[in-house]
This record gives C-alpha cells, sequence and structure tokens, in this order.
C-alpha cells in the first residue's frame, strides 16, 4: 500500500510540473505576442515605406519609422535589410556611418529577397541609402 501512494504522489507531482510549465510557457507566449514593448524587444523591426516620385540617378536616404538612422542596440537585431515582396523592384542599398563613410558599399535586394549586414556594430547609428526605379517600396530592416 505504502509503494502505491509513492507511485502517484510521483506521478501527481509530475503532472503538477507538466501543468505549471504548460501554463508558464502559454503566458509568456502571450505576452511576447501581444505586448508590443516585449516583443519589439525579443524581435526588433522597423520599416520604411518609400514612394520614389521619378527615374534619377540620386541615393535617396531611408527613414526607418521616422527616423533617419538605425542603431543596432539590441542582441536580438539580426542585422537584416528586407525589400518587401510587394515592393516595385530592385533597390540597390548603401550604409553609411556617422561620418559618412560608406560602410557597406552598394547592394542590390530584389522584391521578397534580403542581405545580411554583415560587419555592423551595436549602439552605431547607421544610415541607409537607396537608389531605384519610379515606384513604391517597403524596405524593413530587422
Amino acid at each position: 500500500m505504502n509503494m502505491l501512494n509513492s507511485k502517484f504522489k510521483k506521478i501527481g507531482l509530475s503532472s503538477a510540473i507538466f501543468v505549471i510549465l504548460t501554463i508558464t510557457f502559454v503566458c509568456s507566449y502571450q505576452v511576447y505576442q501581444n505586448v508590443e514593448t516585449v516583443h519589439n524587444y525579443f524581435s526588433p523591426k522597423i520599416i520604411s515605406v518609400m514612394a520614389i516620385e521619378k527615374e534619377t540617378d540620386e541615393w535617396n536616404s531611408i527613414k526607418f519609422d521616422g527616423q533617419d538612422y538605425v542603431k543596432f542596440d539590441s542582441v536580438f537585431w539580426d542585422k537584416t535589410i528586407i525589400n518587401d515582396a510587394n515592393s516595385a523592384g530592385n533597390v540597390l542599398v548603401k550604409v553609411k556611418d556617422e561620418q559618412g563613410d560608406i560602410v557597406i558599399d552598394e547592394f542590390q535586394v530584389s522584391p521578397g529577397n534580403s542581405k545580411q549586414l554583415i560587419g555592423l556594430n551595436k549602439d552605431k547609428q547607421y544610415y541607409f541609402e537607396i537608389k531605384a526605379a519610379k515606384g513604391q517600396f517597403t524596405i524593413n530592416a530587422i
């Protein structure tokens, strides 16, 4: 009889631990999904929507969420640029530092594709410029 009680206690304890872990996981996931500050910290993403009005050979500054620069200030940044699949076409992108020096020379990103930005440091301001044909473009930095 004593052995049977011991077995039930182990099963009960295991079940209680499983239920507590499941509840903790579900609640944590809901906080991650629904609390914007938490989601943005763990999955940072900034967006720029640009309408290029005329064909030109000039570089246009990209403003992400209204800011002239991007600061990769969290360990969770992938340091990747994405040309949204709904963009009008290919874009040429280049990255400059605070002094205006080119950090990453121009590269092309097709709609629906991305480019890893290797060599960018945490806590530095980077300025992005694009050159593209006429149309609307959505550029994401993740």
